[in-house]
């Protein structure tokens, strides 16, 4: 079962890579919930496709590297690193998503990752990063 919720995430990341939206958001559940650092940030598959948006039209050339991947039962974990070119220009920042996998689908995703460092390099932070 592990290399079936595995292989979910790798072919997410396979799919995001080729900015095949339509793959990506297929692989999730409808009733898809995401959290961010510990607090639910997105529900839904189509609200969170909407949601998303933003970050594909301030990275166009957004892509993930993936570190580490593992997975057991119905759960996978993964270490990547996000990269692009945003409004401030190149960047790379790390995180860490942990994944639920059921019938065939991501129902849920917990991501943890530094908000800051991900707010100024899609442009939404003013604030520089401190030394």
């Amino acid at each position: 079962m592990h290399k079936r919720s595995v292989d979910m995430v790798r072919k997410l990341g396979e799919a995001w890579n080729k900015h095949d939206l339509d793959t990506v958001y297929g692989l999730l559940h409808e009733d898809y919930r995401e959290h961010w650092n510990g607090k639910l940030a997105k529900q839904g598959r189509d609200a969170t496709r909407a949601a998303d948006q933003a970050i594909y039209d301030a990275v166009p050339d957004y892509r993930r590297e993936v570190d580490q991947l593992f997975g057991e039962g119905e759960s996978a974990a993964s270490l990547w690193r996000f990269l692009g070119t945003g409004p401030a220009g190149a960047f790379e920042v790390p995180l860490a998503c942990f994944y639920k996998v059921r019938d065939g689908l991501i129902v849920e995703c917990w991501i943890h990752a530094d908000s800051g460092d991900l707010a100024r390099a899609l442009g939404t932070s003013t604030h520089e990063k401190a030394p």
